[in-house]
């Protein structure tokens, strides 16, 4: 009973927020999203209050009313044309009953892109949606991660959490996030605040490494390596990787290592888990080849599994694509496939050329360093998704998203506005929200 008068005292507040002004409702709808309170409650009654629905249907509104003009570029067309793909996929596919609903939280997804394309008008803003999603996802994540240092280390956490879905779902999306939380440990203004992210950081890490997902101890040595790479300070950020490592590393068991060395041996150890995932990806294979334009339909691999199962049910029945990649060929078609990843490519694109802007002092740090953790957060994704069906999650789509806002803030070219303080001292502030030397 407590629990859920605090989950709807939690609701309550951020509804009377939202009403306040879009860009609040945006926030509302990312915390709700990401933090699924209706999961944290024995009742129905947070369920059947429809938070996300309504919240995102307040969002689009918003945004298509708040007399802000929605500046179209290539990227957002390619996600619009995607879409439309989808949809005529999902139409045409023989699993329409499967498909639809897959599909209207697909649509969801991207209309909340489109919405933060005009709600997200500066880096104050754009900061405070990073912050969003790190406490609604990484709260829980990083409470789990020190419990299970402190308490359990070596023990698996193969607990799901239902934003990111199992144990490899969990890994990925942890791992993303942890790019993002460290983007904020950089930029955090006080001691405190930045004490209080690396909890968060550890945490969260852990928490990925604790599901003994093989893709997830992948991506995350590609993130570590790619942070360093993309360090200015590379010795400061080989102390911070030691210092991770020395809290880390004795938690974890030789149970989970040896596993690990199953990434290699796959073969010899005779492991079917790796080898069902190939033979899974032959059958996404098979199928794009009989649909090459549309796929059997979004979302609809484990329906189609048992027609295109080439092994006689050796590997069982109705079974999921364990890729990303090979899930898109599949539902999607070769034609699918391509616009995601074409999509995927000019979200990379947008982190390079503002990583380079800000090195070139042409715009902000800050946008430099969001730029690096966007870009993480995506090569993880590009590497754990791999071996996980993680196309349509709403946190690789919003990311995506906000590459596209992150450009059009750090290259736009607006004038500053002199204010003047207290002492009157002025301080030039950009239309992008930050400090800027007067």
């Amino acid at each position: 009973m407590l629990r859920t008068l605090f989950i709807l005292a939690l609701v309550a507040i951020g509804g009377f927020f939202a009403l306040q002004e879009p860009f609040y409702g945006l926030l509302f709808y990312i915390a709700n999203a990401y933090f699924r309170p209706e999961e944290w409650v024995w009742t129905s009654l947070i369920g059947n209050l429809h938070l996300s629905l309504v919240s995102g249907a307040y969002v689009v509104l918003g945004a298509l009313f708040s007399g802000r003009r929605l500046a179209l570029n290539w990227r957002l067309i390619l996600i619009g044309i995607f879409l439309f793909h989808t949809l005529v996929s999902t139409l045409l596919g023989e699993y329409f009953e499967n498909d639809w609903d897959p599909w209207i939280n697909f649509l969801k997804t991207i209309l909340i892109v489109f919405s933060m394309q005009v709600l997200i008008t500066d880096y104050s803003k754009f900061r405070i949606v990073l912050l969003v999603m790190v406490l609604a996802l990484g709260l829980e994540g990083a409470k789990q991660g020190w419990f299970y240092i402190l308490t359990k280390p070596g023990f698996a956490n193969e607990n799901s959490i239902p934003f990111l879905g199992d144990n490899n779902g969990v890994a990925v999306g942890m791992l993303m996030l942890v790019p993002i939380i460290g983007f904020l440990v950089q930029t955090a203004q006080s001691r405190r605040a930045r004490q209080l992210y690396w909890v968060l950081f550890i945490g969260v890490l852990y928490r990925a490494l604790s599901t003994f997902s093989r893709g997830g101890f992948l991506s995350c040595l590609v993130m570590v390596g790619m942070w360093w790479l993309r360090s200015q300070k590379k010795l400061r950020a080989a102390f911070a990787i030691l210092l991770c490592a020395t809290v880390l590393l004795p938690a974890l068991p030789e149970s989970f290592w040896h596993r690990m060395q199953t990434i290699q041996t796959y073969e010899e150890a005779n492991d079917s888990s790796a080898l069902g995932r190939l033979h899974f990806w032959k059958v996404a294979v098979d199928m794009a080849n009989a649909n090459p334009v549309f796929g059997v339909g979004l979302n609809s691999y484990r329906e189609a599994y048992d027609a295109y199962d080439f092994s006689t049910g050796r590997y069982g029945s109705s079974r999921a694509v364990h890729s990303s990649f090979f899930g898109l060929l599949a539902e999607l078609g070769y034609a699918g496939l391509i616009l995601a990843l074409y999509i995927f490519w000019g979200a990379l694109r947008s982190c390079v050329r503002v990583r380079r802007l800000a090195r070139r002092g042409e715009t902000s740090l800050e946008f430099g360093y969001i730029a690096t953790a966007l870009e993480t957060s995506l090569v993880v994704f590009l590497v754990g998704g791999s071996f996980l069906a993680f196309q349509y999650n709403e946190m690789l789509w919003h990311i995506v998203g906000l590459t596209i806002v992150l450009e059009r803030l750090a290259t736009q070219r607006e004038p500053a506005v002199a204010l003047g303080d207290a002492s009157g001292k002025k301080e030039t502030v950009s239309s992008k929200g930050m400090p800027e030397a007067a």
